[in-house]
């Protein structure tokens, strides 16, 4: 043991996730969506602004006796989040979230990717490329969602307090809860959107230079008369994510996350199954105030509400 001490303690990196991450489908970002982030708080008196960018490709074409279902887009999610250090153990925090969406210039490189490995393209290579549309019709063709193109419009104010409510002796491991307010900003869709509110578990587990990370939580959601018996009441949400120190300065990570669909009562994977995305990255720190993010998330497996493609960055300074 004597001996290995040392080597355990020379190996102990700083952690530098999770990554940064959202969901970004339209047939789930009408409700509450959890946003992936440290069980760590900010320092008292401290005070840091995070910018965060996902450039998201989605296509969904579906039908059946329920529903009429087709998503093609891209979308250009900017959040600016903002915290505060209340206390050594609290922080409160704000964020504001823009949406940029259009047809897009993806669709092309994505068909040609998927024809060069034998990939399916669920249908993609049958209609126009970069397109824009957004709608969901049920089986008495009623519009229940429905978007049109929009430039920096309002997605979403968030209101938010972390409490630390564990950490080991070396604040390596940690265990904060979290309260989460989600006002609505201009909405895009057929039925006028609700305040929302989700309570969360965030922890963190350091053993050398290896940190696992974990977010569980529950949200509540106001549904619109118009989405009565479609839309969940509320839902849960899990994510997992393994980091790997790769120096004092960087490090690389693999996240797991799902959530609870917001529809239901389709009976159809694509729009009753729980989302779950995989996503790759790196994180690392510049100097002693910087930090950032960026990475690469997949909707695995396929055939849920998830966003089908997504590359992200997140930068965050700290005074």
């Amino acid at each position: 043991l004597a001996l290995w001490a040392p080597l355990v303690a020379e190996g102990q990196q700083p952690s530098f996730g999770p990554l940064t991450s959202e969901e970004g489908a339209p047939l789930q970002r009408f409700t509450y969506t959890p946003m992936m982030e440290g069980a760590e708080v900010t320092g008292e008196g401290e005070f840091s602004v995070e910018l965060w960018n996902r450039w998201s490709n989605i296509f969904e074409q579906d039908s059946s006796a329920t529903h009429v279902l087709f998503v093609d887009m891209e979308r250009l999610l900017t959040a600016v989040s903002i915290r505060w250090g209340a206390s050594s153990t609290v922080e409160v925090g704000a964020r504001v979230t823009f949406e940029t969406s259009g047809g897009g210039v993806l669709d092309g490189p994505i068909v040609s990717w998927h024809d060069l490995f034998g990939f399916g393209n669920a249908n993609r290579d049958r209609f126009p490329e970069e397109q824009h549309r957004v709608v969901l019709r049920n089986a008495a063709d009623d519009v229940l969602l429905a978007g049109s193109t929009r430039n920096l419009g309002l997605s979403d104010v968030r209101l938010a307090g972390k409490w630390n409510a564990a950490r080991s002796a070396d604040a390596r491991s940690l265990l904060s809860l979290k309260m989460d307010v989600r006002i609505p900003g201009d909405t895009n869709l057929a039925a006028d959107e609700r305040a929302d509110a989700a309570l969360m578990a965030l922890g963190r587990l350091g053993v050398g230079s290896w940190y696992l990370h974990a977010m569980m939580g529950a949200s509540a959601h106001r549904v619109p008369p118009e989405l009565a018996g479609v839309a969940r009441g509320g839902g849960a949400f899990l994510t997992v994510a393994v980091e790997r120190s790769l120096g004092s300065r960087l490090a690389a990570l693999v996240q797991l996350e799902a959530q609870t669909a917001a529809l239901t009562t389709f009976e159809h994977r694509e729009l009753d199954r729980a989302p779950t995305n995989l996503v790759l990255g790196l994180a690392g720190a510049i100097g002693d105030s910087w930090n950032w993010n960026a990475s690469f998330q997949e909707d695995v497996p396929a055939d849920t509400p998830a966003i089908d493609f997504t590359v992200a960055l997140a930068v965050r300074r700290t005074w």
